[in-house]
Protein backbone atom coordinates (compact mmCIF):
# COMPACT_ATOMS: atom_id res chain seq x y z
CA UNK A 1 0.00 0.00 0.00
CA UNK A 2 1.35 3.49 -0.56
CA UNK A 3 1.61 5.82 2.54
CA UNK A 4 -1.03 8.17 0.97
CA UNK A 5 -4.12 6.18 0.31
CA UNK A 6 -6.72 5.48 3.64
CA UNK A 7 -5.89 2.78 5.88
CA UNK A 8 -9.23 0.88 6.40
CA UNK A 9 -8.06 -1.47 9.67
CA UNK A 10 -10.88 -1.61 11.72
CA UNK A 11 -10.04 -2.18 15.46
CA UNK A 12 -13.02 -5.09 16.93
CA UNK A 13 -11.25 -8.02 15.74
CA UNK A 14 -7.85 -9.25 16.37
CA UNK A 15 -5.22 -11.28 14.94
CA UNK A 16 -1.74 -12.13 15.02
CA UNK A 17 0.24 -11.74 11.48
CA UNK A 18 2.22 -14.13 10.17
CA UNK A 19 4.33 -14.22 7.11
CA UNK A 20 2.00 -10.86 5.98
CA UNK A 21 -1.08 -12.16 6.63
CA UNK A 22 -4.45 -12.71 9.19
CA UNK A 23 -4.23 -15.98 11.21
CA UNK A 24 -6.45 -17.16 13.85
CA UNK A 25 -6.21 -19.89 15.93
CA UNK A 26 -8.27 -22.95 17.08
CA UNK A 27 -8.85 -21.32 20.80
CA UNK A 28 -8.40 -18.06 21.91
CA UNK A 29 -8.07 -15.86 24.85
CA UNK A 30 -9.44 -12.38 26.19
CA UNK A 31 -7.38 -9.49 28.14
CA UNK A 32 -9.83 -8.08 31.06
CA UNK A 33 -10.54 -3.97 31.05
CA UNK A 34 -8.76 -3.45 34.56
CA UNK A 35 -11.26 -0.63 35.29
CA UNK A 36 -14.11 -2.63 35.21
CA UNK A 37 -13.30 -6.41 35.52
CA UNK A 38 -14.87 -7.04 32.05
CA UNK A 39 -13.50 -8.97 29.23
CA UNK A 40 -12.45 -7.54 26.31
CA UNK A 41 -11.91 -8.83 22.78
CA UNK A 42 -11.42 -12.42 21.51
CA UNK A 43 -7.40 -12.84 20.48
CA UNK A 44 -6.12 -16.41 19.12
CA UNK A 45 -2.96 -18.11 21.00
CA UNK A 46 -0.41 -18.98 19.05
CA UNK A 47 1.13 -22.06 18.34
CA UNK A 48 4.71 -23.63 18.69
CA UNK A 49 3.38 -24.48 14.97
CA UNK A 50 2.74 -20.82 14.09
CA UNK A 51 5.94 -19.57 15.93
CA UNK A 52 8.16 -22.17 13.60
CA UNK A 53 6.63 -21.00 10.61
CA UNK A 54 6.94 -17.20 11.86
CA UNK A 55 10.43 -17.95 11.98
CA UNK A 56 10.61 -19.62 8.68
CA UNK A 57 8.43 -16.84 7.12
CA UNK A 58 11.02 -14.25 8.80
CA UNK A 59 14.35 -16.12 7.67
CA UNK A 60 13.11 -15.97 4.31
CA UNK A 61 12.48 -12.17 4.48
CA UNK A 62 15.39 -11.35 5.99
CA UNK A 63 17.43 -12.67 2.57
CA UNK A 64 15.63 -9.80 1.45
CA UNK A 65 14.84 -6.99 3.70
CA UNK A 66 19.14 -7.34 5.02
CA UNK A 67 20.24 -6.12 1.68
CA UNK A 68 17.11 -3.49 1.26
CA UNK A 69 19.57 -0.16 1.01
CA UNK A 70 19.28 1.87 4.81
CA UNK A 71 17.99 4.78 3.12
CA UNK A 72 14.64 2.87 1.64
CA UNK A 73 14.10 1.09 5.44
CA UNK A 74 14.30 4.24 6.68
CA UNK A 75 11.61 5.80 4.55
CA UNK A 76 9.38 2.83 4.82
CA UNK A 77 9.44 3.53 8.15
CA UNK A 78 8.46 7.10 7.95
CA UNK A 79 6.02 5.80 5.39
CA UNK A 80 4.43 3.74 8.26
CA UNK A 81 4.09 6.14 10.69
CA UNK A 82 1.79 7.97 7.71
CA UNK A 83 -0.66 5.23 8.42
CA UNK A 84 -0.23 4.78 11.91
CA UNK A 85 -1.30 8.32 12.17
CA UNK A 86 -4.49 7.66 10.10
CA UNK A 87 -5.30 5.56 13.28
CA UNK A 88 -4.69 7.57 16.09
CA UNK A 89 -7.84 7.63 18.27
CA UNK A 90 -8.23 4.31 17.55
CA UNK A 91 -5.35 3.18 19.03
CA UNK A 92 -5.61 5.73 22.24
CA UNK A 93 -9.71 3.96 22.67
CA UNK A 94 -7.61 0.52 22.64
CA UNK A 95 -5.02 1.64 24.70
CA UNK A 96 -7.90 3.16 27.64
CA UNK A 97 -9.72 -0.41 27.35
CA UNK A 98 -6.49 -3.00 27.63
CA UNK A 99 -4.28 -0.62 30.38
CA UNK A 100 -7.02 1.37 32.15
CA UNK A 101 -4.69 4.52 31.43
CA UNK A 102 -6.14 7.91 32.04
CA UNK A 103 -7.20 9.13 28.47
CA UNK A 104 -4.20 11.82 28.32
CA UNK A 105 -1.38 9.38 29.35
CA UNK A 106 -2.36 6.93 26.51
CA UNK A 107 -2.66 9.61 23.91
CA UNK A 108 0.46 10.94 24.85
CA UNK A 109 2.05 7.07 24.27
CA UNK A 110 0.15 6.49 21.50
CA UNK A 111 1.90 9.89 19.67
CA UNK A 112 5.29 8.79 21.44
CA UNK A 113 5.15 5.50 19.34
CA UNK A 114 5.64 7.87 16.10
CA UNK A 115 8.07 10.26 17.72
CA UNK A 116 10.18 6.77 18.47
CA UNK A 117 9.91 5.39 15.06
CA UNK A 118 10.97 8.72 13.28
CA UNK A 119 14.17 9.38 16.09
CA UNK A 120 15.09 5.62 13.85
CA UNK A 121 14.31 6.52 10.58
CA UNK A 122 16.69 9.95 11.08
CA UNK A 123 19.54 7.31 12.41
CA UNK A 124 22.73 5.92 10.20
CA UNK A 125 24.56 2.36 11.19
CA UNK A 126 28.34 3.59 12.08
CA UNK A 127 30.98 2.66 9.74
CA UNK A 128 34.45 2.60 11.18
CA UNK A 129 38.10 2.90 9.10
CA UNK A 130 41.54 2.55 10.06
CA UNK A 131 44.51 2.85 7.35
CA UNK A 132 48.00 2.54 7.72
CA UNK A 133 50.80 1.71 5.05
CA UNK A 134 50.42 -1.78 4.76
CA UNK A 135 46.35 -2.20 5.15
CA UNK A 136 43.02 -0.62 5.38
CA UNK A 137 40.65 -1.99 8.16
CA UNK A 138 37.13 -1.62 7.60
CA UNK A 139 34.41 -2.06 10.71
CA UNK A 140 30.55 -2.86 9.63
CA UNK A 141 27.66 -3.78 11.88
CA UNK A 142 25.75 -6.40 9.94
CA UNK A 143 22.01 -7.35 11.27
CA UNK A 144 21.73 -10.59 12.77
CA UNK A 145 18.84 -11.93 11.74
CA UNK A 146 15.08 -12.91 12.82
CA UNK A 147 14.45 -10.92 16.24
CA UNK A 148 11.92 -11.98 19.17
CA UNK A 149 10.69 -8.52 20.76
CA UNK A 150 9.00 -9.28 23.90
CA UNK A 151 7.48 -6.42 25.23
CA UNK A 152 5.35 -5.84 28.61
CA UNK A 153 1.87 -4.84 29.81
CA UNK A 154 3.04 -0.93 31.49
CA UNK A 155 3.62 0.90 27.90
CA UNK A 156 2.70 -2.20 25.46
CA UNK A 157 2.78 0.18 22.10
CA UNK A 158 5.93 2.57 23.10
CA UNK A 159 8.04 -0.83 24.49
CA UNK A 160 7.10 -3.09 21.74
CA UNK A 161 7.55 0.14 18.90
CA UNK A 162 11.00 1.01 20.04
CA UNK A 163 12.33 -3.01 19.67
CA UNK A 164 10.72 -3.15 16.48
CA UNK A 165 12.01 0.28 14.89
CA UNK A 166 15.51 -0.26 16.06
CA UNK A 167 15.27 -4.49 14.08
CA UNK A 168 14.03 -2.50 11.28
CA UNK A 169 16.53 0.23 11.10
CA UNK A 170 19.49 -2.48 11.53
CA UNK A 171 17.99 -4.76 8.45
CA UNK A 172 16.57 -7.20 10.90
CA UNK A 173 12.89 -9.10 10.73
CA UNK A 174 11.35 -9.19 13.73
CA UNK A 175 8.47 -10.82 15.23
CA UNK A 176 6.68 -8.85 18.34
CA UNK A 177 5.21 -10.63 21.51
CA UNK A 178 3.21 -8.35 23.32
CA UNK A 179 2.29 -9.50 27.01
CA UNK A 180 -1.03 -11.52 27.09
CA UNK A 181 -2.72 -8.72 29.64
CA UNK A 182 -2.43 -6.52 26.58
CA UNK A 183 -2.11 -8.50 23.68
CA UNK A 184 -4.62 -5.25 21.25
CA UNK A 185 -2.60 -1.99 20.42
CA UNK A 186 0.51 -4.43 19.49
CA UNK A 187 -1.25 -6.48 17.39
CA UNK A 188 -3.19 -3.55 15.66
CA UNK A 189 0.33 -2.13 15.05
CA UNK A 190 1.82 -4.97 13.43
CA UNK A 191 -1.27 -5.06 11.00
CA UNK A 192 -0.37 -1.44 10.18
CA UNK A 193 2.86 -2.31 9.47
CA UNK A 194 1.70 -5.10 6.76
CA UNK A 195 0.57 -1.93 4.73
CA UNK A 196 4.36 -0.72 4.03
CA UNK A 197 6.79 -3.78 4.71
CA UNK A 198 7.07 -7.09 2.91
CA UNK A 199 5.62 -10.26 4.29
CA UNK A 200 7.47 -11.47 6.91
CA UNK A 201 9.52 -8.51 7.62
CA UNK A 202 7.25 -7.37 10.71
CA UNK A 203 4.83 -10.36 12.65
CA UNK A 204 3.05 -10.37 15.67
CA UNK A 205 1.98 -13.26 18.21
CA UNK A 206 0.19 -13.40 21.18
CA UNK A 207 -0.46 -16.13 23.40
CA UNK A 208 0.06 -17.47 26.55
CA UNK A 209 3.24 -18.19 28.95
CA UNK A 210 4.04 -21.43 26.87
CA UNK A 211 4.51 -18.79 23.73
CA UNK A 212 7.61 -17.10 25.16
CA UNK A 213 9.63 -20.24 25.55
CA UNK A 214 9.29 -21.32 22.30
CA UNK A 215 9.82 -18.03 20.47
CA UNK A 216 13.29 -17.71 22.97
CA UNK A 217 14.04 -21.57 22.27
CA UNK A 218 13.67 -21.27 18.88
CA UNK A 219 17.27 -22.20 16.95
CA UNK A 220 16.51 -20.25 14.00
CA UNK A 221 15.88 -16.81 16.55
CA UNK A 222 19.07 -15.10 16.28
CA UNK A 223 18.13 -11.69 19.06
CA UNK A 224 15.59 -11.99 21.85
CA UNK A 225 14.46 -8.72 23.32
CA UNK A 226 12.57 -8.27 26.62
CA UNK A 227 11.47 -6.06 28.87
CA UNK A 228 9.72 -7.09 32.12
CA UNK A 229 10.55 -8.83 35.40
CA UNK A 230 14.26 -10.26 36.64
CA UNK A 231 12.91 -13.11 37.87
CA UNK A 232 11.95 -13.87 34.01
CA UNK A 233 14.47 -12.32 32.26
CA UNK A 234 16.89 -14.63 34.13
CA UNK A 235 14.96 -17.26 32.97
CA UNK A 236 15.57 -16.07 29.02
CA UNK A 237 19.08 -15.39 29.57
CA UNK A 238 19.81 -19.04 30.43
CA UNK A 239 17.68 -20.84 27.66
CA UNK A 240 19.18 -18.00 25.06
CA UNK A 241 22.66 -19.65 26.58
CA UNK A 242 21.88 -22.46 25.00
CA UNK A 243 21.45 -21.26 21.18
CA UNK A 244 24.16 -18.43 22.22
CA UNK A 245 21.37 -16.06 21.02
CA UNK A 246 22.11 -12.39 21.00
CA UNK A 247 20.19 -11.07 24.20
CA UNK A 248 19.25 -7.23 25.88
CA UNK A 249 17.56 -7.87 28.67
CA UNK A 250 15.51 -4.40 30.50
CA UNK A 251 14.62 -5.64 33.79
CA UNK A 252 12.98 -4.19 37.02
CA UNK A 253 14.73 -1.20 39.51
CA UNK A 254 14.04 -0.08 42.95
CA UNK A 255 15.02 3.88 41.89
CA UNK A 256 16.52 6.19 44.89
CA UNK A 257 15.49 9.68 44.86
CA UNK A 258 17.59 12.33 47.21
CA UNK A 259 16.12 15.57 48.15
CA UNK A 260 18.95 17.98 48.82
CA UNK A 261 18.00 20.62 51.72
CA UNK A 262 18.19 23.79 49.66
CA UNK A 263 15.69 22.86 47.35
CA UNK A 264 12.55 24.88 46.16
CA UNK A 265 10.19 22.76 48.46
CA UNK A 266 6.85 24.13 46.45
CA UNK A 267 8.19 23.23 42.92
CA UNK A 268 9.78 20.25 44.10
CA UNK A 269 7.27 18.26 45.88
CA UNK A 270 4.67 18.17 42.72
CA UNK A 271 7.75 16.88 40.42
CA UNK A 272 8.82 14.02 43.30
CA UNK A 273 5.17 13.49 43.25
CA UNK A 274 4.40 12.74 39.78
CA UNK A 275 7.57 10.68 39.46
CA UNK A 276 6.75 8.65 42.21
CA UNK A 277 2.64 7.86 41.05
CA UNK A 278 2.44 8.25 37.45
CA UNK A 279 0.83 5.42 35.91
CA UNK A 280 0.01 4.50 39.12
CA UNK A 281 3.57 3.52 39.99
CA UNK A 282 3.83 0.92 37.38
CA UNK A 283 6.66 2.32 35.74
CA UNK A 284 10.12 0.26 36.06
CA UNK A 285 12.20 3.78 36.42
CA UNK A 286 9.01 5.30 38.40
CA UNK A 287 10.73 6.53 41.86
CA UNK A 288 10.37 4.05 44.12
CA UNK A 289 12.33 5.29 47.42
CA UNK A 290 12.39 9.18 48.68
CA UNK A 291 15.22 10.29 50.55
CA UNK A 292 14.66 13.78 52.28
CA UNK A 293 17.23 16.05 53.91
CA UNK A 294 16.34 15.83 57.78
CA UNK A 295 16.09 20.09 58.05
CA UNK A 296 13.41 20.01 55.76
CA UNK A 297 11.50 16.42 56.31
CA UNK A 298 8.79 17.11 57.99
CA UNK A 299 7.68 19.93 55.68
CA UNK A 300 8.49 17.96 52.64
CA UNK A 301 6.46 14.62 53.44
CA UNK A 302 3.54 16.97 54.46
CA UNK A 303 3.21 18.75 51.02
CA UNK A 304 3.89 15.73 48.92
CA UNK A 305 0.91 14.06 51.20
CA UNK A 306 -1.14 17.20 50.59
CA UNK A 307 -0.14 17.47 46.78
CA UNK A 308 -1.13 13.57 46.08
CA UNK A 309 -3.82 13.83 47.95
CA UNK A 310 -5.65 17.10 46.03
CA UNK A 311 -4.37 16.89 42.79
CA UNK A 312 -3.77 12.55 41.68
CA UNK A 313 -7.25 11.73 40.92
CA UNK A 314 -7.73 7.72 40.49
CA UNK A 315 -10.57 6.85 38.28
CA UNK A 316 -10.85 5.48 34.84
CA UNK A 317 -10.09 6.76 31.71
CA UNK A 318 -12.66 9.34 30.68
CA UNK A 319 -13.14 10.64 34.34
CA UNK A 320 -12.80 14.44 34.32
CA UNK A 321 -9.37 15.32 35.88
CA UNK A 322 -8.39 11.72 36.49
CA UNK A 323 -4.58 11.22 36.50
CA UNK A 324 -3.77 7.72 38.04
CA UNK A 325 -5.72 4.20 36.35
CA UNK A 326 -6.42 0.82 37.87
CA UNK A 327 -3.28 -1.33 38.71
CA UNK A 328 -3.49 -3.48 34.94
CA UNK A 329 -4.21 -6.95 36.29
CA UNK A 330 -5.37 -8.99 38.63
CA UNK A 331 -1.61 -10.95 39.47
CA UNK A 332 -0.03 -7.18 39.82
CA UNK A 333 -3.12 -5.86 41.85
CA UNK A 334 -2.58 -8.98 44.80
CA UNK A 335 1.64 -8.28 44.18
CA UNK A 336 1.30 -4.67 45.40
CA UNK A 337 -1.27 -5.76 47.87
CA UNK A 338 1.66 -7.34 49.64
CA UNK A 339 3.08 -4.42 50.00
CA UNK A 340 0.26 -3.28 52.34
CA UNK A 341 -0.29 -5.87 54.19
CA UNK A 342 3.58 -6.13 55.42
CA UNK A 343 3.65 -2.50 56.35
CA UNK A 344 0.63 -3.10 57.97
CA UNK A 345 1.74 -6.15 59.77
CA UNK A 346 5.06 -4.24 61.02
CA UNK A 347 3.01 -1.58 62.27
CA UNK A 348 4.95 1.25 59.90
CA UNK A 349 3.18 4.43 59.48
CA UNK A 350 0.81 5.19 57.41
CA UNK A 351 0.94 9.20 56.09
CA UNK A 352 -1.41 8.92 53.07
CA UNK A 353 -3.57 5.92 52.18
CA UNK A 354 -4.62 3.16 54.50
CA UNK A 355 -3.38 -0.56 54.87
CA UNK A 356 -6.67 -1.83 53.99
CA UNK A 357 -6.84 -1.61 49.90
CA UNK A 358 -10.45 -0.56 49.59
CA UNK A 359 -13.07 -2.69 47.36
CA UNK A 360 -14.10 -1.79 43.81
CA UNK A 361 -15.18 -2.93 40.68
CA UNK A 362 -11.39 -2.38 39.20
CA UNK A 363 -8.11 -2.89 40.10
CA UNK A 364 -7.45 0.43 41.74
CA UNK A 365 -5.35 0.88 44.35
CA UNK A 366 -5.25 4.88 46.00
CA UNK A 367 -1.72 6.69 46.20
CA UNK A 368 -0.41 5.80 49.62
CA UNK A 369 3.19 7.22 51.57
CA UNK A 370 4.67 5.07 54.13
CA UNK A 371 6.99 7.50 56.52
CA UNK A 372 10.02 6.45 57.16
CA UNK A 373 10.11 2.74 57.42
CA UNK A 374 13.38 0.56 58.29
CA UNK A 375 15.97 -0.03 55.65
CA UNK A 376 15.42 -3.45 55.49
CA UNK A 377 11.56 -3.05 55.09
CA UNK A 378 10.35 -4.97 52.19
CA UNK A 379 8.76 -1.51 50.91
CA UNK A 380 12.52 -0.35 50.83
CA UNK A 381 14.26 -3.59 49.50
CA UNK A 382 11.61 -4.40 47.18
CA UNK A 383 9.86 -3.27 43.85
CA UNK A 384 6.23 -2.87 44.60
CA UNK A 385 5.55 -1.72 40.82
CA UNK A 386 2.52 -0.35 41.97
CA UNK A 387 1.36 3.05 44.26
CA UNK A 388 2.41 2.51 47.33
CA UNK A 389 5.98 4.54 48.57
CA UNK A 390 8.30 5.28 51.11
CA UNK A 391 10.01 8.22 52.37
CA UNK A 392 12.76 8.49 54.81
CA UNK A 393 15.25 11.26 56.13
CA UNK A 394 19.07 12.05 55.43
CA UNK A 395 21.34 13.56 57.28
CA UNK A 396 24.70 12.57 56.01
CA UNK A 397 25.69 12.72 52.35
CA UNK A 398 27.79 9.22 52.02
CA UNK A 399 25.37 7.91 54.10
CA UNK A 400 22.34 8.41 51.81
CA UNK A 401 24.30 7.33 48.79
CA UNK A 402 25.36 4.18 50.16
CA UNK A 403 21.54 3.61 50.86
CA UNK A 404 20.69 4.71 47.66
CA UNK A 405 23.15 1.89 46.17
CA UNK A 406 22.19 -1.08 48.46
CA UNK A 407 19.93 -2.58 46.31
CA UNK A 408 21.28 -5.64 43.57
CA UNK A 409 19.11 -3.19 40.83
CA UNK A 410 20.23 0.04 39.36
CA UNK A 411 17.60 1.35 36.28
CA UNK A 412 17.07 5.11 37.39
CA UNK A 413 17.16 7.27 40.08
CA UNK A 414 17.21 11.25 40.50
CA UNK A 415 18.88 13.90 42.87
CA UNK A 416 17.53 17.04 43.54
CA UNK A 417 19.68 20.57 44.69
CA UNK A 418 19.46 23.94 43.18
CA UNK A 419 23.57 23.49 42.75
CA UNK A 420 23.61 21.39 39.83
CA UNK A 421 27.30 21.13 40.29
CA UNK A 422 27.17 19.10 43.35
CA UNK A 423 23.71 17.11 41.48
CA UNK A 424 25.81 16.10 38.73
CA UNK A 425 28.58 14.84 41.53
CA UNK A 426 26.33 12.71 43.26
CA UNK A 427 24.30 11.64 40.21
CA UNK A 428 27.74 10.23 38.78
CA UNK A 429 28.22 8.21 42.04
CA UNK A 430 24.25 6.37 41.65
CA UNK A 431 24.85 2.57 40.42
CA UNK A 432 22.38 3.24 37.52
CA UNK A 433 22.04 3.16 33.89
CA UNK A 434 19.60 6.35 33.86
CA UNK A 435 20.12 9.37 36.96
CA UNK A 436 18.23 12.68 36.62
CA UNK A 437 19.17 15.53 38.02
CA UNK A 438 16.17 18.19 39.12
CA UNK A 439 13.65 16.02 37.36
CA UNK A 440 11.85 12.58 37.87
CA UNK A 441 13.42 9.85 35.20
CA UNK A 442 12.36 10.36 31.96
CA UNK A 443 13.75 8.12 29.10
CA UNK A 444 13.80 9.36 25.61
CA UNK A 445 14.59 7.79 22.13
CA UNK A 446 17.31 9.86 21.87
CA UNK A 447 19.82 8.60 24.73
CA UNK A 448 21.08 5.16 25.58
CA UNK A 449 18.72 3.28 27.65
CA UNK A 450 20.53 0.26 29.97
CA UNK A 451 20.71 -1.56 34.08
CA UNK A 452 23.33 -1.71 35.97
CA UNK A 453 23.28 -4.55 38.27
CA UNK A 454 20.20 -7.04 38.00
CA UNK A 455 18.19 -4.42 35.99
CA UNK A 456 19.56 -5.36 32.75
CA UNK A 457 22.08 -6.95 30.16
CA UNK A 458 22.85 -4.23 27.52
CA UNK A 459 20.71 -1.43 26.05
CA UNK A 460 18.90 -0.02 23.32
CA UNK A 461 17.99 3.24 22.15
CA UNK A 462 19.88 6.75 21.98
CA UNK A 463 22.17 6.68 18.74
CA UNK A 464 24.22 3.71 19.11
CA UNK A 465 21.38 1.36 20.61
CA UNK A 466 20.95 0.12 17.14
CA UNK A 467 24.11 -2.13 17.40
CA UNK A 468 22.44 -4.75 19.83
CA UNK A 469 20.44 -5.38 16.32
CA UNK A 470 24.20 -5.65 14.46
CA UNK A 471 27.08 -8.23 14.50
CA UNK A 472 30.23 -6.18 13.61
CA UNK A 473 32.74 -7.47 11.05
CA UNK A 474 35.87 -6.44 10.51
CA UNK A 475 37.56 -6.56 6.87
CA UNK A 476 41.02 -5.92 6.49
CA UNK A 477 42.91 -5.16 3.17
CA UNK A 478 46.33 -5.78 2.76
CA UNK A 479 48.16 -3.52 -0.02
Amino acid sequence: MSPGRVSNITFDEFYNIIDGKQKGASKNYNGVNPATKEKLWDVPVATKDDVNTAVEAGQKAFKTWSKTPIEKRKQMMKDWVKVYEQHEKEFADTLCKETGKPRSFATSEVAMVKGMILHHSDLDIPEEKFEDDEKIVTTRYQPLGVVGAISPWNFPLLLAVGKIAQALLAGCVVISKPSPFTPYTVLKLVETAQEIFPPGVVQVLGGGDDLGPALVEHPGVAKISFTGSIATGKKIMESCAKTLKRVTLELGGNDPCIIFPDVDIEKTVPEVAVGSFWNSGQVCVATKRVYIHESIYREFVDKLVAFTKNNLKVGTSDEENVMLGPIQNEMQFNKVKEFFADSKKNGYKFALGDAEVAASKGFFIQPTIIDNPPNDSLIIREEPFGPILPVQPWSDLEEVIARANNTDTGLGASVWTKDVKKGEEVAQRIESGNVFVNSWVKPVPQAFFSGHKTSGLGGEWGNTGVLAYCNAQAVHVYK
